[in-house]
């Protein structure tokens, strides 16, 4: 039974984390199974059985949660562009609010403003702003060339996307946005079954960038969150924020009836996330369950 139990929050993580600006991490907190899951990866050197009954059955039930759901986000970006990418928009603005938190409490727990916070949120603000201008999302989607640097593109930043998915209110799936990669691994994954030796190529060095990021991550994300948490949440928040830009541009917004469906969207996305982000919501789910 807890081999299931554990299948179905593997499944539910693995379809937010698939979603951009929802964060599988935020889902396995409201779970009650973010402690046990950063635990089993750091410890699975020294506690291998005990930390593989926990991981193999939530890595089973992720994947199926993402390959179940990425035909679905596939179509929808490529059928409706500007509501589902509002609605990405959504999700990012509804998480801003628990991180901004974060950010203003320090580690002892205390709400106190930290002036060194602005620097991380600052530099990682410019970055996104900067790379928005690249506008890799349009030339990467479909056009990636399958090449070495192609294949070393893909391994660090499915890499820093998956070191980034342990946080919680952290999307994997924007991380990939952000750098332009996030339709070309959907893709790769909706198509797996119709296409499987052109996938394959994608998704061979996206998954060992991933576990790399998660077995390498999780204790790197761990010293920076007990350590520095002000400052890592800051740079987060300058990442979220300065994304907004790259993706409203691959929207191609304009004000028509899909538009006025757009902003609908954006609403609805908002509402979502600041829903699941919500700490009192949390306590109650955790102590009804």
């Amino acid at each position: 039974m807890k081999f299931i139990l554990y299948a179905v929050y593997g499944c539910i993580i693995g379809v937010a984390n698939i979603i951009p600006g929802v964060s599988g991490g935020t889902m396995a907190v409201i779970l009650n199974v973010y402690d046990k899951l950063i635990d089993s990866v750091i410890g699975i050197k020294k506690h291998v059985k005990e930390s593989l009954t926990f991981l193999i059955p939530v890595i089973i039930g992720g994947g199926l949660g993402i390959f179940g759901f990425a035909k679905l986000l596939k179509y929808l970006i490529a059928n409706f562009p500007m509501p589902t990418f509002f609605f990405f928009i959504g999700l990012i603005l509804g998480t801003v609010p628990m991180i901004f938190k974060k950010v203003l409490t320090s580690k002892d727990g205390i709400k106190k403003f930290n002036i060194y916070t602005v620097i991380p949120f600052i530099v990682f603000f410019g970055i996104m702003i900067a790379l928005s201008f690249f506008d890799p999302q349009n030339s990467s989607a479909a056009q990636m060339q399958i090449d070495f640097v192609s294949w070393i593109y893909l391994f660090f930043g499915s890499a820093l996307a998956a070191m980034c998915m342990i946080i919680p209110g952290v999307s994997g799936s924007m991380i990939l946005m952000m750098l332009g990669l996030y339709s070309t691994v959907l893709g790769a994954i909706a198509d797996i079954f119709k296409n499987f030796s052109g996938s394959a190529m994608i998704l061979l060095p996206a998954g060992l960038g991933i576990i790399l990021g998660l077995l390498g991550g999780a204790k790197l994300i761990d010293i920076c969150l007990k350590k520095f948490p002000q400052m890592t949440f800051a740079g987060i928040l300058g990442l979220m924020l300065g994304s907004l830009l790259s993706i409203y541009k691959n929207s191609n917004f304009r004000f028509d009836t899909q538009g006025i469906i757009a902003i609908i969207a954006l609403l609805a996305g908002f509402s979502v996330a600041f829903v699941f982000g919500n700490e009192k919501i949390k306590e109650k789910f955790s102590k009804n369950k």
